[in-house]
């Protein structure tokens, strides 16, 4: 049995007008063609290489390309390496975007707070004393931070979990939409494992800091409201000390978000 043109767009899905430009270019002629009316006229089993076409065209390649792909007769278990492929780079993208769009929402979330400074008892000065932390620096992004702390435990094979994470933000020139981090954990006591390889954040006497909700991967305003108590109450950020974020423990009452503790090193005017 055969299809008129109309019938086989409908059993395909795929338009009239698109049946008759792959005719007209060799890629997919019809099993027959009426020479006195130049109807054209297509069989089921034509239903599959169309198939094979569409699911070329998904994974991006030219009508040209697929003219070659069809005339060498792809293995089906070659097409199938070729969509598994396709739906990966597709994922990381999708995953991407979603980064991106979570991003989006936490810079708008900065500006919406712009100049306001929640309550000022919310800021304590404080020595903070010398501490043991197992850790790695490296130019990373943001995003990079929850999987550079989970490459420790990897490392190491031990799971530092319990202990409360760190981040330290250096200063970097040259870096764009990398930055100069180093991330890690604070320790409670140095581990008599040699493996462990510790060293220890100098003490600072004077260290404005700030308790806030944050996710470790995702910016927040606290840095921002530092800043402005520190530019409002007659102090500076002492040179050479980097900026320090301690999250101590889950956030309870929001999924995947931790209390955290913003450091900053200060010195009087």
């Amino acid at each position: 049995m055969i299809f008129k043109i109309s019938e086989f767009s409908k059993l395909s899905q795929v338009s009239i007008k698109t049946l008759r430009y792959y005719d007209q270019i060799d890629l997919l002629k019809p099993a027959h063609t009426d020479p006195d009316t130049g109807y054209r006229y297509y069989t089921a089993n034509q239903l599959f290489p169309l198939n094979r076409i569409l699911a070329f065209k998904e994974l991006g390649f030219t009508l040209h390309q697929i003219t070659q792909l069809m005339n060498d007769n792809i293995p089906v278990d070659q097409i199938r390496g070729m969509f598994r492929i396709k739906q990966a780079e597709i994922q990381s993208l999708l995953e991407e975007e979603q980064t991106r769009l979570q991003r989006i929402e936490n810079r708008l979330h900065q500006v919406e707070k712009e100049g306001i400074l929640k309550t000022e008892h919310e800021i304590v000065l404080k020595n903070v004393d010398k501490q043991p932390m197992y850790s790695l620096r490296q130019r990373a992004s943001i995003q990079q931070i929850p999987h550079l702390l989970a490459q420790l435990n990897h490392d190491l094979g031990k799971n530092f979990s319990s202990f409360p994470q760190a981040v330290l933000w250096y200063g970097c020139e040259e870096c764009e939409e990398a930055i100069d981090l180093e991330v890690g954990y604070l320790l409670k006591q140095i581990p008599t494992d040699s493996s462990v390889r510790v060293r220890y954040l100098p003490e600072v006497s004077m260290m404005a800091t700030l308790l806030h909700r944050c996710h470790p991967a995702r910016p927040c305003t606290a840095s921002s409201d530092l800043a402005i108590w520190i530019e409002q109450n007659g102090y500076q950020i002492k040179e050479n000390e980097p900026r320090r974020e301690i999250f101590l423990h889950p956030d309870h009452k929001r999924e995947n978000d931790y209390i955290a503790e913003v450091q900053i090193a200060v010195e009087k005017v």
